[in-house]
């Protein structure tokens, strides 16, 4: 008897099923990249695809059970979906630019396959139901710590330890926490009585002397988490000042005066310094110095033998006593 070898039949068949895909696909892309790695990946199945046989017999419907597109619902969505392979319904998801996670970090949206239909020019096509489709965009550690301030500025008192003098921040545009968070700041000045904190706390390691020196400048920079440094250090001045005595200032124990060179001021810059503290009973502190004052100047000059000399005094609001130019402050 004779017989056929067929390796291959071409039916033509009526597109009977619709392409199913999964109910919702999560995807990451990095930012200033096109692809997206969708998970599970994007496939469409069809029970109208080409079907294999036992043997070298392979049945193929025409255009029936090929996936044609996968279409995308949202016009706001820079995304789009393409087709690898038509049989297998292997499909791509694609940013239609460059996508950048400061300016969207995640992105929703439906999905839907298409198969080819089975009439002329693909007509009588059929549709998948619709999946959703969650976007979440990777950052890139694109931008360095910038500090919030051009430079920053602090005095303290001679022989304190502080625990913290002032406290300097730099933020980071980046998007995500590992890239947009300060882990750590550094002075990078060599040989200074300072130290700082991964909070941007400064303080001081050993007691300042006024004497010694009276101004630090030194430099700091910082370090995102992912590892960048600061483009540009912020300088950081602290002033010492010396420790306040409160008491009256600017006045000597001796005062030169040659008899008949006529009236002289005594002490025109003396105050009282308070130490920017509320005293008490100011006025009773001052009526008691001022008397005591007038006492020492009075015996003073009975030593020396000056007569005839001119003084006022006046006593205001219990803040203020003029004695030839004499300022008392309280």
């Amino acid at each position: 008897g004779s017989f056929i070898d067929i390796s291959h039949f071409l039916v033509s068949a009526v597109n009977k099923h619709k392409p199913w895909i999964e109910t919702s696909y999560h995807g990451v892309i990095t930012e200033n990249t096109d692809i997206v790695l969708l998970d599970p990946p994007l496939v469409a199945l069809d029970k109208d695809a080409p079907i294999p046989y036992a043997g070298t017999v392979l049945v193929t419907f025409t255009h029936s059970g090929e996936i044609c597109a996968f279409n995308i619902h949202g016009l706001e969505a820079p995304f789009k979906a393409v087709v690898l392979n038509g049989t297998s319904g292997e499909g791509q998801l694609r940013a239609r630019g460059l996508v950048d996670c400061e300016l969207q970090k995640e992105y929703t949206f439906i999905i839907q396959a298409h198969d080819c239909g089975s009439g002329p020019g693909g007509t009588e096509g059929k549709k998948s139901h619709k999946a959703v489709v969650h976007i979440q965009v990777n950052d890139v550690n694109e931008f360095a710590p910038v500090f919030r301030e051009p430079r920053y500025h602090a005095a303290v008192t001679e022989g304190k330890i502080y625990d913290s003098i002032l406290q300097v921040e730099a933020t980071d545009q980046d998007c995500s926490p590992q890239y947009s968070q300060i882990c750590n700041y550094q002075i990078t000045t060599t040989t200074t009585p300072f130290a700082i904190d991964r909070n941007g706390n400064i303080r001081n390691t050993e007691k300042l002397i006024y004497d010694r020196q009276q101004q630090y400048e030194i430099q700091v920079t910082a370090w995102d988490c992912g590892q960048k440094r600061a483009l540009h250090s912020v300088p950081v001045r602290i002033d010492v000042k010396p420790v306040c005595k409160p008491g009256w200032q600017g006045w000597n124990k001796r005062v030169d005066y040659e008899p008949g060179t006529g009236s002289k001021q005594l002490f025109p810059k003396m105050h009282l310094e308070t130490c920017e503290e509320k005293i008490k009973g100011c006025n009773r502190v001052l009526e008691k110095s001022m008397r005591i004052y007038l006492l020492r100047e009075s015996n003073y000059w009975s030593r020396i033998g000056v007569r005839n000399r001119s003084r006022k005094t006046e006593l205001k609001d219990g803040a203020k006593t003029s004695a030839n130019g004499l300022m008392l402050r309280c």
